[in-house]
């Protein structure tokens, strides 16, 4: 391993400081952001959004340094729209699901005070029908 890299250093003398390799070119001396910047994009056929973004800043190096520089590979519109209709359909979701154990939680108390009821109204009635046979004896 340590072969490999004193082989790599040796072809492309990044053995001097400060130097960069950059598409199998080395660029030794004083490195500026917007150079460097502009080696690295033009290695590519169709540049990305980063780098068209940053080549066109006209003070590259003071933004770089005062961390404003923004990529336009954020959030997009339709990413916001998409999670708000997920967060939607999650609430309905979890609303309908909700309001059915709500009804199946009232239906179970209403059967429960039912059959309360009933089994009163039995006793009562029992009652009632055994203090009139009581009567009548």
């Amino acid at each position: 391993m340590i072969d490999k890299d004193i082989a790599y250093w040796a072809e492309y003398g990044t053995s001097l400081f400060p130097s960069v390799v950059i598409n199998n070119s080395t660029f030794r001396g004083q490195l500026e952001t917007q150079a460097v910047m502009n080696a690295i994009c033009a290695g590519f056929r169709e540049p990305p959004k980063m780098c068209k973004r940053l080549l066109n800043d006209m003070n590259i190096e003071e933004d770089i340094g005062l961390g404003i520089v923004y990529f336009d590979d954020g959030y997009q519109v339709h990413h916001i729209v998409a999670i708000c209709l997920f967060f939607t359909f999650s609430l309905i979701v979890f609303l309908c699901m909700y309001r059915r154990h709500a009804r199946r939680q009232m239906k179970h108390v209403m059967d429960r005070k039912i059959e309360t009821a009933v089994n009163h109204y039995v006793s009562l009635q029992q009652s009632d029908t055994s203090e009139r046979e009581l009567e009548t004896k």
